[in-house]
Protein backbone atom coordinates (compact mmCIF):
# COMPACT_ATOMS: atom_id res chain seq x y z
CA UNK A 1 0.00 0.00 0.00
CA UNK A 2 2.90 2.37 0.74
CA UNK A 3 4.33 1.72 -2.72
CA UNK A 4 0.93 2.45 -4.25
CA UNK A 5 0.80 5.76 -2.41
CA UNK A 6 4.30 6.66 -3.60
CA UNK A 7 3.32 5.90 -7.19
CA UNK A 8 0.09 7.91 -6.88
CA UNK A 9 1.76 10.92 -5.30
CA UNK A 10 4.97 10.95 -7.36
CA UNK A 11 3.78 13.47 -9.97
CA UNK A 12 1.98 15.82 -7.50
CA UNK A 13 5.07 15.66 -5.26
CA UNK A 14 7.36 16.85 -8.05
CA UNK A 15 4.83 19.50 -9.12
CA UNK A 16 4.63 20.91 -5.59
CA UNK A 17 8.42 20.96 -5.19
CA UNK A 18 8.88 22.83 -8.48
CA UNK A 19 5.99 25.09 -7.48
CA UNK A 20 7.77 25.88 -4.22
CA UNK A 21 10.83 27.04 -6.17
CA UNK A 22 8.57 29.23 -8.37
CA UNK A 23 7.09 30.88 -5.27
CA UNK A 24 10.52 31.48 -3.73
CA UNK A 25 11.80 33.34 -6.81
CA UNK A 26 8.51 35.14 -7.50
CA UNK A 27 8.72 38.95 -7.76
CA UNK A 28 5.01 39.79 -8.18
CA UNK A 29 3.50 38.87 -4.82
CA UNK A 30 4.11 40.27 -1.35
CA UNK A 31 6.14 38.36 1.20
CA UNK A 32 2.97 37.58 3.15
CA UNK A 33 1.27 35.94 0.17
CA UNK A 34 4.45 34.03 -0.69
CA UNK A 35 4.63 32.71 2.90
CA UNK A 36 1.01 31.60 2.70
CA UNK A 37 1.66 29.77 -0.57
CA UNK A 38 4.73 28.07 0.92
CA UNK A 39 2.64 27.05 3.95
CA UNK A 40 0.01 25.67 1.55
CA UNK A 41 2.68 23.62 -0.24
CA UNK A 42 4.01 22.28 3.07
CA UNK A 43 0.51 21.25 4.19
CA UNK A 44 -0.16 19.51 0.87
CA UNK A 45 3.10 17.55 1.14
CA UNK A 46 2.49 16.77 4.80
CA UNK A 47 -1.02 15.50 4.13
CA UNK A 48 0.22 13.34 1.27
CA UNK A 49 2.74 11.77 3.68
CA UNK A 50 0.10 11.34 6.39
CA UNK A 51 -2.39 9.78 3.95
CA UNK A 52 0.28 7.37 2.68
CA UNK A 53 1.20 6.33 6.22
CA UNK A 54 -2.47 5.94 7.11
CA UNK A 55 -2.99 3.50 4.24
CA UNK A 56 0.18 1.65 5.20
CA UNK A 57 -0.89 1.25 8.84
CA UNK A 58 -4.30 0.06 7.64
CA UNK A 59 -2.63 -2.67 5.59
CA UNK A 60 -0.83 -4.03 8.68
CA UNK A 61 -4.07 -5.41 10.16
CA UNK A 62 -4.07 -5.90 13.93
CA UNK A 63 -0.29 -6.21 14.21
CA UNK A 64 1.26 -4.51 17.23
CA UNK A 65 0.61 -0.79 17.60
CA UNK A 66 -0.64 -0.33 14.03
CA UNK A 67 -4.11 0.69 15.20
CA UNK A 68 -2.73 3.39 17.49
CA UNK A 69 -0.52 4.81 14.75
CA UNK A 70 -3.44 4.68 12.36
CA UNK A 71 -5.56 6.62 14.87
CA UNK A 72 -2.93 9.37 14.91
CA UNK A 73 -2.63 9.61 11.10
CA UNK A 74 -6.43 9.58 10.70
CA UNK A 75 -6.76 12.32 13.31
CA UNK A 76 -4.14 14.44 11.53
CA UNK A 77 -6.03 14.06 8.26
CA UNK A 78 -9.25 15.33 9.81
CA UNK A 79 -7.55 18.14 11.76
CA UNK A 80 -5.37 19.54 8.99
CA UNK A 81 -7.50 18.80 5.91
CA UNK A 82 -9.63 22.00 6.03
CA UNK A 83 -6.53 24.16 6.54
CA UNK A 84 -5.70 23.91 2.84
CA UNK A 85 -8.83 25.72 1.52
CA UNK A 86 -8.68 28.06 4.52
CA UNK A 87 -5.21 29.22 3.47
CA UNK A 88 -6.43 29.71 -0.10
CA UNK A 89 -9.06 32.10 1.27
CA UNK A 90 -6.39 33.94 3.27
CA UNK A 91 -4.26 34.31 0.14
CA UNK A 92 -7.20 35.77 -1.77
CA UNK A 93 -8.30 38.04 1.07
CA UNK A 94 -4.75 39.33 1.59
CA UNK A 95 -4.79 40.51 -2.01
CA UNK A 96 -8.20 42.20 -1.61
CA UNK A 97 -8.47 43.67 1.89
CA UNK A 98 -5.69 42.19 4.02
CA UNK A 99 -8.10 41.74 6.93
CA UNK A 100 -10.01 38.77 8.29
CA UNK A 101 -12.33 38.44 11.28
CA UNK A 102 -11.35 36.04 14.04
CA UNK A 103 -14.71 34.32 13.51
CA UNK A 104 -13.34 33.12 10.18
CA UNK A 105 -11.15 30.60 12.03
CA UNK A 106 -13.92 29.30 14.33
CA UNK A 107 -15.15 26.45 12.07
CA UNK A 108 -11.62 25.06 11.79
CA UNK A 109 -11.05 25.37 15.55
CA UNK A 110 -14.28 23.43 16.20
CA UNK A 111 -13.27 20.81 13.65
CA UNK A 112 -9.82 20.42 15.24
CA UNK A 113 -11.30 20.01 18.74
CA UNK A 114 -13.84 17.42 17.56
CA UNK A 115 -11.20 15.53 15.55
CA UNK A 116 -8.72 15.30 18.43
CA UNK A 117 -11.46 14.36 20.93
CA UNK A 118 -12.50 11.54 18.57
CA UNK A 119 -9.39 9.65 19.67
CA UNK A 120 -11.39 8.98 22.84
CA UNK A 121 -15.09 9.48 22.06
CA UNK A 122 -15.32 8.45 18.39
CA UNK A 123 -17.52 11.40 17.38
CA UNK A 124 -15.85 11.79 13.97
CA UNK A 125 -13.94 8.52 13.63
CA UNK A 126 -12.65 5.59 15.62
CA UNK A 127 -10.01 2.89 15.13
CA UNK A 128 -10.36 -0.09 17.44
CA UNK A 129 -7.67 -2.46 18.71
CA UNK A 130 -8.31 -4.73 15.72
CA UNK A 131 -7.29 -1.81 13.47
CA UNK A 132 -10.81 -1.43 12.10
CA UNK A 133 -11.78 2.09 11.07
CA UNK A 134 -15.33 3.37 11.64
CA UNK A 135 -16.99 6.69 10.83
CA UNK A 136 -18.58 8.54 13.72
CA UNK A 137 -21.90 10.44 13.81
CA UNK A 138 -20.06 13.76 13.18
CA UNK A 139 -17.90 12.35 10.37
CA UNK A 140 -18.91 15.04 7.79
CA UNK A 141 -17.58 17.87 10.01
CA UNK A 142 -14.11 18.11 8.45
CA UNK A 143 -15.43 17.87 4.88
CA UNK A 144 -18.13 20.44 5.62
CA UNK A 145 -15.59 22.90 7.02
CA UNK A 146 -13.32 22.42 4.00
CA UNK A 147 -16.15 23.05 1.54
CA UNK A 148 -17.29 25.99 3.66
CA UNK A 149 -13.94 27.71 3.06
CA UNK A 150 -14.07 26.91 -0.65
CA UNK A 151 -17.52 28.49 -0.81
CA UNK A 152 -16.20 31.58 0.98
CA UNK A 153 -13.54 31.83 -1.73
CA UNK A 154 -16.21 31.74 -4.45
CA UNK A 155 -18.34 34.32 -2.59
CA UNK A 156 -15.33 36.65 -2.19
CA UNK A 157 -14.73 36.45 -5.93
CA UNK A 158 -18.41 37.03 -6.74
CA UNK A 159 -18.43 40.20 -4.62
CA UNK A 160 -15.64 41.79 -6.68
CA UNK A 161 -18.08 43.17 -9.24
CA UNK A 162 -15.62 45.48 -11.00
CA UNK A 163 -12.62 43.18 -10.83
CA UNK A 164 -11.11 42.43 -14.24
CA UNK A 165 -11.29 38.84 -15.46
CA UNK A 166 -13.81 38.00 -12.72
CA UNK A 167 -15.72 35.57 -14.93
CA UNK A 168 -12.59 33.47 -15.55
CA UNK A 169 -11.81 33.57 -11.83
CA UNK A 170 -15.32 32.45 -10.90
CA UNK A 171 -15.17 29.67 -13.49
CA UNK A 172 -11.88 28.37 -12.13
CA UNK A 173 -12.97 28.49 -8.48
CA UNK A 174 -16.24 26.73 -9.28
CA UNK A 175 -14.37 24.07 -11.28
CA UNK A 176 -11.92 23.59 -8.38
CA UNK A 177 -14.85 23.23 -5.97
CA UNK A 178 -16.49 20.60 -8.20
CA UNK A 179 -13.18 18.84 -8.87
CA UNK A 180 -12.28 18.50 -5.21
CA UNK A 181 -15.89 17.51 -4.44
CA UNK A 182 -15.69 14.77 -7.08
CA UNK A 183 -12.40 13.51 -5.63
CA UNK A 184 -13.99 13.36 -2.16
CA UNK A 185 -16.94 11.42 -3.60
CA UNK A 186 -14.68 8.94 -5.37
CA UNK A 187 -12.76 8.25 -2.15
CA UNK A 188 -15.86 7.96 0.05
CA UNK A 189 -18.20 5.96 -2.16
CA UNK A 190 -15.95 4.07 -4.59
CA UNK A 191 -13.02 3.32 -2.28
CA UNK A 192 -10.49 4.98 -4.61
CA UNK A 193 -7.45 6.08 -2.64
CA UNK A 194 -5.18 9.15 -2.95
CA UNK A 195 -7.62 11.20 -5.05
CA UNK A 196 -8.24 14.25 -2.85
CA UNK A 197 -4.69 15.54 -2.48
CA UNK A 198 -3.83 14.78 -6.11
CA UNK A 199 -6.67 17.05 -7.24
CA UNK A 200 -6.01 19.58 -4.47
CA UNK A 201 -2.31 19.97 -5.33
CA UNK A 202 -3.10 20.64 -9.00
CA UNK A 203 -5.80 23.14 -7.94
CA UNK A 204 -3.33 25.06 -5.76
CA UNK A 205 -0.81 25.40 -8.60
CA UNK A 206 -3.54 26.52 -11.02
CA UNK A 207 -4.79 28.95 -8.37
CA UNK A 208 -1.32 30.49 -8.19
CA UNK A 209 -1.20 30.82 -11.98
CA UNK A 210 -4.67 32.43 -11.93
CA UNK A 211 -3.59 35.00 -9.33
CA UNK A 212 -0.40 35.65 -11.30
CA UNK A 213 -2.47 36.37 -14.40
CA UNK A 214 -4.74 38.63 -12.36
CA UNK A 215 -1.72 40.46 -10.99
CA UNK A 216 -0.48 41.17 -14.52
CA UNK A 217 -3.86 42.17 -15.97
CA UNK A 218 -5.19 44.05 -12.93
CA UNK A 219 -4.04 47.32 -11.36
CA UNK A 220 -4.51 46.69 -7.65
CA UNK A 221 -4.33 50.37 -6.58
CA UNK A 222 -7.12 51.66 -8.81
CA UNK A 223 -9.23 48.54 -9.41
CA UNK A 224 -8.85 48.89 -13.18
CA UNK A 225 -7.31 46.78 -15.92
CA UNK A 226 -3.56 47.21 -16.43
CA UNK A 227 -1.57 48.55 -19.38
CA UNK A 228 -0.79 44.96 -20.42
CA UNK A 229 -4.51 44.16 -20.57
CA UNK A 230 -5.09 47.37 -22.54
CA UNK A 231 -2.48 46.47 -25.16
CA UNK A 232 -3.98 43.01 -25.59
CA UNK A 233 -7.49 44.43 -25.95
CA UNK A 234 -6.39 46.99 -28.55
CA UNK A 235 -4.69 44.26 -30.53
CA UNK A 236 -7.90 42.23 -30.41
CA UNK A 237 -10.14 45.13 -31.50
CA UNK A 238 -7.88 46.64 -34.17
CA UNK A 239 -9.50 46.53 -37.64
CA UNK A 240 -11.95 43.86 -36.48
CA UNK A 241 -14.46 45.24 -33.98
CA UNK A 242 -16.15 48.65 -33.59
CA UNK A 243 -15.79 50.38 -30.24
CA UNK A 244 -15.87 53.73 -28.46
CA UNK A 245 -12.73 55.02 -26.73
CA UNK A 246 -12.30 57.73 -24.11
CA UNK A 247 -8.89 58.98 -22.99
CA UNK A 248 -8.99 60.29 -19.41
CA UNK A 249 -6.37 62.36 -17.59
CA UNK A 250 -6.44 63.97 -14.14
CA UNK A 251 -6.19 67.75 -13.87
CA UNK A 252 -3.49 69.37 -11.73
CA UNK A 253 -2.13 66.12 -10.32
CA UNK A 254 1.40 67.54 -10.21
CA UNK A 255 0.27 70.36 -7.92
CA UNK A 256 -1.53 67.88 -5.66
CA UNK A 257 1.65 65.78 -5.42
CA UNK A 258 3.87 68.81 -4.83
CA UNK A 259 1.64 70.43 -2.20
CA UNK A 260 0.17 67.42 -0.42
CA UNK A 261 2.45 64.46 -1.17
CA UNK A 262 2.22 61.47 -3.46
CA UNK A 263 -0.06 59.50 -1.15
CA UNK A 264 -2.66 62.25 -1.55
CA UNK A 265 -2.06 62.15 -5.29
CA UNK A 266 -2.71 58.40 -5.28
CA UNK A 267 -5.94 59.02 -3.36
CA UNK A 268 -6.97 61.56 -6.01
CA UNK A 269 -6.32 59.02 -8.77
CA UNK A 270 -8.37 56.41 -6.92
CA UNK A 271 -11.26 58.84 -6.43
CA UNK A 272 -11.45 59.42 -10.18
CA UNK A 273 -11.35 55.72 -11.05
CA UNK A 274 -13.93 54.96 -8.37
CA UNK A 275 -16.27 57.56 -9.88
CA UNK A 276 -15.85 56.18 -13.40
CA UNK A 277 -16.27 52.57 -12.26
CA UNK A 278 -19.40 53.57 -10.37
CA UNK A 279 -21.13 55.03 -13.45
CA UNK A 280 -19.79 52.92 -16.31
CA UNK A 281 -21.92 50.24 -17.94
CA UNK A 282 -21.07 46.55 -18.11
CA UNK A 283 -19.98 46.80 -21.75
CA UNK A 284 -17.31 49.35 -20.75
CA UNK A 285 -13.86 48.54 -19.41
CA UNK A 286 -11.48 50.95 -17.70
CA UNK A 287 -7.71 50.56 -18.25
CA UNK A 288 -4.83 52.31 -16.53
CA UNK A 289 -2.76 53.65 -19.42
CA UNK A 290 -0.13 55.48 -17.37
CA UNK A 291 0.32 57.15 -13.99
CA UNK A 292 -2.82 59.30 -14.07
CA UNK A 293 -4.03 58.45 -17.58
CA UNK A 294 -6.85 56.00 -18.16
CA UNK A 295 -8.72 54.61 -21.15
CA UNK A 296 -12.42 53.75 -21.06
CA UNK A 297 -13.35 51.35 -23.85
CA UNK A 298 -16.84 50.24 -24.84
CA UNK A 299 -17.49 47.27 -27.09
CA UNK A 300 -20.26 49.34 -28.71
CA UNK A 301 -20.49 52.57 -30.66
CA UNK A 302 -22.03 54.73 -27.93
CA UNK A 303 -20.40 58.14 -27.94
CA UNK A 304 -23.32 59.95 -26.31
CA UNK A 305 -23.68 57.28 -23.64
CA UNK A 306 -19.99 57.52 -22.78
CA UNK A 307 -20.30 61.31 -22.53
CA UNK A 308 -23.10 60.86 -19.98
CA UNK A 309 -21.06 58.36 -17.98
CA UNK A 310 -18.01 60.62 -17.80
CA UNK A 311 -20.04 63.75 -17.05
CA UNK A 312 -21.65 61.92 -14.11
CA UNK A 313 -18.22 60.72 -12.97
CA UNK A 314 -16.88 64.28 -13.14
CA UNK A 315 -19.63 65.45 -10.80
CA UNK A 316 -18.94 62.60 -8.36
CA UNK A 317 -15.15 62.41 -8.20
CA UNK A 318 -14.77 65.70 -6.35
CA UNK A 319 -17.01 64.42 -3.58
CA UNK A 320 -14.87 61.29 -3.12
CA UNK A 321 -11.82 63.25 -1.97
CA UNK A 322 -11.10 66.10 0.44
CA UNK A 323 -9.25 67.90 -2.35
CA UNK A 324 -10.85 69.37 -5.48
CA UNK A 325 -10.26 66.54 -7.94
CA UNK A 326 -11.25 66.69 -11.61
CA UNK A 327 -10.33 65.10 -14.92
CA UNK A 328 -10.44 65.87 -18.63
CA UNK A 329 -11.41 63.44 -21.34
CA UNK A 330 -11.73 63.03 -25.08
CA UNK A 331 -13.87 60.53 -26.96
CA UNK A 332 -13.55 58.98 -30.42
CA UNK A 333 -15.21 56.11 -32.29
CA UNK A 334 -13.40 53.22 -33.94
CA UNK A 335 -15.15 51.37 -36.76
CA UNK A 336 -14.50 47.99 -38.29
CA UNK A 337 -11.70 48.05 -40.86
CA UNK A 338 -10.05 51.15 -39.40
CA UNK A 339 -6.78 51.53 -37.50
CA UNK A 340 -7.73 51.72 -33.82
CA UNK A 341 -4.58 53.67 -32.94
CA UNK A 342 -5.81 56.59 -35.05
CA UNK A 343 -8.96 56.65 -32.92
CA UNK A 344 -6.82 56.57 -29.78
CA UNK A 345 -4.71 59.47 -31.04
CA UNK A 346 -7.85 61.46 -31.85
CA UNK A 347 -9.33 60.83 -28.38
CA UNK A 348 -6.00 61.84 -26.83
CA UNK A 349 -5.92 65.10 -28.81
CA UNK A 350 -9.48 65.93 -27.79
CA UNK A 351 -8.64 65.20 -24.17
CA UNK A 352 -5.67 67.61 -24.22
CA UNK A 353 -7.81 70.21 -25.97
CA UNK A 354 -10.40 69.96 -23.18
CA UNK A 355 -7.65 70.06 -20.56
CA UNK A 356 -6.33 73.29 -22.09
CA UNK A 357 -9.82 74.82 -22.00
CA UNK A 358 -10.15 73.96 -18.30
CA UNK A 359 -6.66 75.32 -17.53
CA UNK A 360 -7.37 78.55 -19.40
CA UNK A 361 -10.64 78.92 -17.50
CA UNK A 362 -8.85 78.48 -14.17
CA UNK A 363 -6.20 81.05 -15.15
CA UNK A 364 -8.91 83.51 -16.17
CA UNK A 365 -10.55 83.13 -12.77
CA UNK A 366 -7.23 83.86 -11.05
CA UNK A 367 -6.75 86.99 -13.16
Amino acid sequence: MLHEAMRSYYAPLLILLFFGVMVLVDKLFSQKIKRLFLLEIFLQLFLMAVTSLDQYFASLGDAGLAWRLRSITTCLNFVIGPCSPMIMVLIYDTGVTGKMSKLFYLPQVINAVLSVSSLWNGWIFSVNSNNLYKRGPLFPTSLTVGFFYLLILIVFSAKQQNKPNRRAEMTFLTAAFLGIGSAVGLELFFDLNFMIWNVSSVSVVLYYLLLTTQKILYDSMTGTYSRVAYEKQMEKLNYKHPCTIAMIDLNNLKQINDWNGHSTGDAAICSVTAAVLKHKFRHMKLYRYGGDEFVLVSSRICEEEMHRVLKAAQKDCGGMSELPVSFSYGISVHRRGEDIYKAITLADEMMYRNKAIIRDGENAELD
